[in-house]
Order: structure tokens, then sequence, then C-alpha cells
């Protein structure tokens, strides 16, 4: 199974980038919770908050 290259920003400030795991160590969020972040019912509960943490996808370019 591929690893899927991440990036975390929070606002517009980068944060770190690699793999959910990676991300998970340097940031001590779980794994759980990053994923989460990846679905679209986040952004909608979210919303456009300059605060908020967005995860990217590098891969899909």
């Amino acid at each position: 199974m591929a690893q899927t290259s991440l990036s975390l920003y929070k606002g517009e400030q980068f944060i770190t980038e690699g793999t959910i795991r990676e991300i998970s160590r340097e940031t001590n969020k779980t794994i759980n919770f990053l994923r989460y972040m990846t679905y679209p019912i986040y952004e909608k509960r979210c919303g456009d908050s300059p605060k908020r943490l967005r995860m990217i996808s590098l891969d899909d370019e």
C-alpha cells in the first residue's frame, strides 16, 4: 500500500509534511484525528476559519 504524502497548515502557516504517521509523531495529534481532517465533513464542520488546521494531499497534482 502506497503512503500518501500530506502537508499540514494552520491557516496560511505551514506546519509540516510527510506521511500521516510522520505528521502524527511531529505534532502529537492522533492518526485518527489527522485522518478525519482529510474527510469532507471536517471542511463542512470547520468552515473557513483562519486558525483551523488543514491537511492537504501532495499526491493529487
